[in-house]
């Protein structure tokens, strides 16, 4: 049903673009900020430990064993860190009672502050499992509902906006919107709205609309960083 409203929302966005940009703005990005026990369970916090300290090893190092930091979730091996700019937060990103943990990047962080997001973790009979992993070229944004919405490029020519939210007990995200752009056999650019498996056509102005609002959600979560050292 969430998926359904998101989906309208973004079509009632895109109907609206020539006519208001700001409706756009506010129907794609506004929501109900997720709500969050006063108090996680020390135990589930605990079971991230194993993860936190092996980053901090790692910094301490300032290791170029890529398998190591790969087995984390950071496929880009980051050589050149400043000194405290990467660490993690512990966060209930979903209202459920189970946190999630985050390893971030302080330093390298968008226009709202929000830290670089290397990779996303929950907890499944309380063992920690990745939900996913990102790099430079595939950036995640977590806004205050839980969404994470994902900018990706595997080429010049390709652009690929994805979000996802994490269902309470959940241990995978789930799926929300789909949008790509790529170049068709004669070099022209084109962009298209995955919905339930059929491609629909949208505008260059229509597809950067959107780049817009999944680069820069309206309302971003913060995170409490916690250094790794």
């Amino acid at each position: 049903m969430k998926k359904l409203c998101i989906i309208l929302a973004l079509l009632l966005a895109l109907c609206t673009l020539c006519a208001c940009p700001r409706a756009v703005e506010e129907t794609a990005t506004t929501g109900t900020t997720i709500p969050e026990p006063t108090t996680m369970d020390p135990a589930l916090i605990e079971a991230y430990k194993p993860i936190q300290d092996e980053l901090a090893r790692l910094v301490r190092a300032k290791s170029d064993d890529n398998d190591a930091w790969e087995a984390l979730g950071i496929n880009e091996v980051p050589y050149e860190f400043e000194e405290g700019s990467l660490g993690s937060a512990v966060k209930d990103i979903n209202g459920d009672g189970i946190p999630e943990l985050l390893l971030l990047d302080k330093m390298n962080t968008g226009s709202q502050g929000q830290p670089f997001i290397y990779a996303l973790y929950t907890l499944k009979d309380r063992e920690p499992v990745m939900l996913g992993q990102y790099w430079s070229r595939s950036r995640a944004h977590l806004d205050v509902d839980g969404r994470l919405f994902t900018v990706g490029s595997s080429s010049a020519s390709s652009t690929y906006l994805d979000s996802y939210e994490l269902r309470p007990g959940a241990s995978e995200l789930t799926h929300l919107t789909q949008y790509y752009s790529d170049a068709g056999g004669n070099g022209k650019q084109f962009y298209v709205m995955v919905n339930q498996g059929r491609e629909d056509p949208l505008s260059e102005h229509q597809f950067d609309t959107l780049v817009g609002l999944y680069e820069n959600p309206a309302h971003l979560m913060r995170f409490e960083f916690i250094p790794a050292e």
